[in-house]
């Protein structure tokens, strides 16, 4: 009887250190995915500064062009593509929840934000890239043309 008792209680222990151990394995998961997740937004937040800048510099630009400019176009599509990047980031960041769910749930939720978000910054590092060249464009001809006096743009590079 002892023994039956002994083996029971060995059998409880195990299965409770077993279970400790599977939830801090999932904890650890979940954690890892979840800062991987914020690592490529809390990169890329930032980069909305200047998205706000390309709209501005664009407009700046168009304000002063003469109509006929080549760069009219360039500079609309630009506003426009740097507004669209721009509300890509923040709907993602307004849907973003982690469903109070089974871990597996949880961690494919984060498996496909990760994915989600890493779309969001190629979008907008590559409105920032093509921007600036359009916008560095645009300022050369403005400035050959003595259209106005010399602006820094203070973009930085990516």
């Amino acid at each position: 009887m002892k023994i039956l008792r002994y083996c029971l209680l060995l059998i409880s222990v195990g299965l409770v250190s077993s279970c400790t151990n599977k939830k801090q394995a999932q904890k650890e998961e979940f954690d890892l995915l979840f800062a991987e997740v914020m690592k490529v937004h809390d990169d890329v937040m930032p980069e909305t500064n200047n998205l706000y800048k390309i709209r501005k510099f664009a407009q700046e630009n168009i304000d002063v062009l003469p109509d006929t400019s080549q760069y009219i176009e360039q500079l609309k599509d630009l506003q426009i593509n740097a507004q669209k990047a721009d509300d890509v980031m923040m709907n993602w960041m307004e849907k973003f929840a982690v469903p109070n769910s089974t871990h597996q749930e949880k961690i494919s939720y984060l498996e496909e934000e990760k994915k989600s978000i890493k779309k969001v910054r190629d979008i907008m590092l590559n409105t920032l890239f093509e921007g600036k060249k359009v916008i560095r464009a645009s300022d050369k001809f403005i400035k050959e043309n003595k259209l106005r006096d010399e602006r820094k743009t203070n973009l930085r590079p990516i």
